[in-house]
């Protein structure tokens, strides 16, 4: 029971696409590999894998190739579009460009509008449609994920406890019917465990700050014997006993309980993809690099006159949609290597004067609205990467700035 219920807890490896959410590849034994994710599986060890993209891989004698046809590219989807443009396999230019695609038959079925990568003693084709198939675990060969980005601030790690009572933490890599592997926590290294080792799964969330819901892309449905069902996130699996009535999973539901599930009462675990999924993704800045709405930004100069910081130019490179409620999101980001959660800026309308000796436009802000500090940041975080995020909601249009009192340094921008 442990090996069939365990591979359903693999979190988010890939980019999720339009249609199906991509999360596990699946490798076949006879070569096929299948892009999506496990649906279903039940206590006999048949899987349901919901798949977006998928290459098959068939023995000659077992699939027919027909119906090979040129499609222009405005016949094509936008997958079919993407894949060709990515791989170069359009012949033919602008509308009249054209892609090579079949129907092939096999024993199990008929697909259409396939792309064939391999002809021979094995046909390869490819397909991108979302499809589900059913497969015997005993046909699969390998489990796999990829590292997560460094941007990615959403995620789900798992730390792995063994019977010698060490734990290792961090995402998914891969398993088969007796290895798991992970990309160990802060390292380029990847661990892997006998799976008779290892005799408790947790299922901790990257982000601290926010919902486990938002960091999960699929749900996990635990369905038991009297045909009750949970649905929620899988937070832990436990296998320290000898005896399934012993063991137990806990699922959090999302109105926070945490539901504990015996194993020898579950017989089938499910997956959906999850429409609460929000993903956080970071942004890499050097020190003093800055950006605002993920702009580029300009620096200017300021000096004193009498009670007034004046900027010594101003920019129009950084423009803000207003928004018609009076409720605009400005949201800046920069590199603190020292402090974390630190507002390093103060946020300022600026006035518009004219200079009577020179008749020219001047553009400056007072100490007394810096001490009022009307903006603040609604919220401060500063993520793992030192890139710290301060989120500020603006009620007028205008000319603003951000000030930085140490550096003596404005960053102006305009909400219109």
């Amino acid at each position: 029971m442990k090996k069939i219920l365990l591979i359903l807890t693999v979190v988010l490896a890939f980019a999720s696409s339009a249609k199906t959410a991509i999360v596990q590849k699946l490798y076949l034994k006879d070569g096929s590999v299948l892009c999506g994710y496990i649906q279903k599986q039940d206590d006999n060890g048949n899987l349901t894998f919901r798949s977006d993209r998928a290459e098959i891989c068939l023995k000659a004698k077992d699939a027919t190739i027909s119906n090979e046809k040129n499609y222009t590219v405005r016949d094509l989807n936008d997958a079919w579009v993407k894949w060709a443009e990515d791989n170069d396999e359009f012949e033919g230019i602008g509308d009249n460009r054209t892609l090579l695609l079949a129907d092939v038959t096999s024993k199990s079925k008929m697909v259409t509008r396939v792309k064939i990568l391999e002809r021979g003693e094995f046909v390869r084709y490819l397909e991108l449609s979302t499809s589900t198939y059913s497969i015997p675990w005993k046909d699969v060969l390998s489990i796999k994920g990829e590292k997560r980005c460094k941007t990615a601030l959403s995620g789900i790690n798992r730390i792995y406890q063994l019977k010698s009572g060490m734990e290792y933490e961090g995402q998914y890599a891969e398993e088969n019917d007796s290895i798991l592997t992970l990309y160990l926590k802060d390292t380029n290294v990847r661990q892997s465990f006998k799976i008779i080792d290892v005799i408790k799964y947790t299922f901790r969330p990257i982000n601290p700050n926010q919902d486990i819901f938002a960091q999960s892309e699929l749900l996990d449905i635990v369905k038991t014997k009297n045909s009750n069902e949970t649905k929620g996130v899988i937070i832990e699996q436990n296998y320290t006993s000898k005896k399934d009535v012993e063991n137990y999973f806990l699922i959090q539901q999302e109105s926070g309980a945490i539901q504990s599930i015996k194993l020898s009462e579950i017989v089938e675990t499910r997956k959906e993809e999850n429409p609460k999924y929000a993903p956080q993704f970071d942004i890499l800045l050097k020190e003093g690099e800055v950006v605002i709405n993920r702009q580029e930004v300009v620096v200017v100069g300021v000096k004193e006159s009498n009670d007034k910081i004046v900027l010594d130019s101003i920019s129009e490179k950084v423009v803000i949609a207003h928004d018609p409620n009076n409720s605009t999101k400005v949201t800046v980001e920069y590199h603190s290597p020292l402090g974390a959660n630190v507002e390093a800026y103060q946020l300022v309308k600026v006035s518009k004067s004219e200079d009577k000796k020179t008749k020219k436009d001047i553009y400056s802000f007072s100490y007394r609205d810096l001490v009022n500090a009307v903006y603040r940041p609604k919220n401060l975080e500063t993520s793992v990467n030192n890139t710290t995020k301060a989120e500020y909601i603006v009620g007028g249009q205008g000319l603003y700035t951000l000030y930085d009192a140490k550096q003596r340094k404005a960053i102006p921008f305009i909400i219109k």
